[in-house]
């Protein structure tokens, strides 16, 4: 298992003690946040009020749910328990340019959970929502500009898929056993921050005809095909991504009529990916960079011997500068975090061995 920092010795036997224990009980409390099982069951969780299937295909329909969505006050749609077993969506809007809110609801629908359709840009948030066996988890599609932050999405075939939604931002997202974890197709310049797609059936991360979008500090892991698959998309930025025990490759750039250009992987763990293979990722295409031309560093291989490291695919890349140590996440809250209730210990000690002394 990678070790993503070293903490450092403290003579003081309190601290050293103290900072053991709460970083034990965070990393428990983290892994089973992040964990799940075939018995997983969300609704056991938290209270929610039964709801029918919610559709609103003009702004008026909003009006029997309270507010704030922000923007002089639209509409929340918060706390419902949306299972449905006809062919249907949980939650559907359409054509409407109100801003609004979807957070904290359950949905289990044999269609899609979330469908946003053809809104105004910018104005959907979907926030807190548990997602579960559904055709598509959470679906936007010409909605430009949307964010979607911390959802667990579980079961479904797409867990979170943007189509046609530039601009549009996933973060802090749980997408595992579904068919693909995070999809992108015609959302150029979106964002994937973050979130933790693994255990899917085929990708975890999917980014098609998006341009210019960024894939930064997620875990994809144990995915049957590849963690990152970039198809027909120029100019992406690919950091700090965990990949790790994946089937196929931890990131693979494929074109589809058209060449992915200028993309930047670097700084990324590739741990035991493609295994039996002879490279943990793979280039079919041309003037991409697997590493940082001005710091001079790439990506982590654990398979790395000397040299450069070679990808595979047609387009012959190399990986110039090998990382001989895995990648310190360029932005983590729970290593934050974590930095944080060290310090503290630390300080208290400090502070309390001061006043002894003084006493003595």
């Amino acid at each position: 298992m990678i070790k993503y920092s070293k903490q450092s010795k403290v003579s003081t036997k309190t601290f050293l003690c103290v900072s053991i224990l709460i970083v034990g009980i965070i990393t428990f409390s983290n892994m089973r946040v992040n964990s799940t099982t075939d018995s997983y069951d969300p609704k056991s969780y938290t209270s929610y009020i039964p709801h029918d299937a919610i559709s609103i295909t003009y702004d008026g329909a909003f009006e029997v749910f309270p507010g704030t969505g922000t923007e002089e006050d639209p509409y929340v749609i918060e706390g419902y328990n949306i299972t449905t077993t006809l062919y249907n969506r949980g939650i559907f809007i359409s054509e409407t340019t109100k801003y609004f809110v979807i957070r904290n609801c359950y949905i289990d629908s044999v269609f899609d959970g979330i469908h946003i359709d053809r809104i105004a840009s910018g104005t959907a948030t979907i926030i807190n929502n548990t997602i579960y066996d559904n055709s598509r988890g959470i679906y936007l599609y010409y909605a430009l500009s949307s964010t979607v932050t911390n959802n667990n999405c579980t079961d479904n075939g797409s867990g979170i898929l943007f189509e046609h939604s530039s601009g549009s931002t996933a973060t802090n997202n749980t997408c595992n056993d579904n068919s693909k974890g995070i999809y992108l197709t015609s959302s150029s310049s979106s964002t994937v921050v973050n979130n933790t797609c693994s255990s899917n059936s085929l990708k975890g991360i999917y980014i098609k005809n998006s341009d210019g979008s960024t894939v930064t500090n997620n875990n994809c892991s144990n995915n049957n095909e590849e963690g990152i698959y970039l198809e027909d998309s120029d100019q992406c930025v690919i950091t700090y991504n965990l990949l790790q025990e994946n089937n196929n490759y931890g990131v693979y750039l494929l074109p589809d009529g058209h060449e992915s250009w200028g993309n930047l992987i670097h700084h990324n763990n590739f741990v035991d990916n493609n295994l039996g293979g002879t490279s943990q990722a793979s280039d079919e295409c041309t003037d991409n960079f697997w590493y940082d031309s001005a710091t001079q560093e790439g990506n982590y291989w654990n398979d790395w011997v000397s040299g450069t490291y070679a990808i595979d695919g047609s387009a012959g890349a190399i990986d110039l500068y090998p990382l001989g140590d895995p990648v310190v996440a360029e932005y983590n809250s729970l290593s934050l975090f974590t930095l944080l209730i060290l310090v503290v210990p630390l300080f208290l000690t400090i502070v309390i061995s001061r006043k002894r002394r003084k006493i003595a």
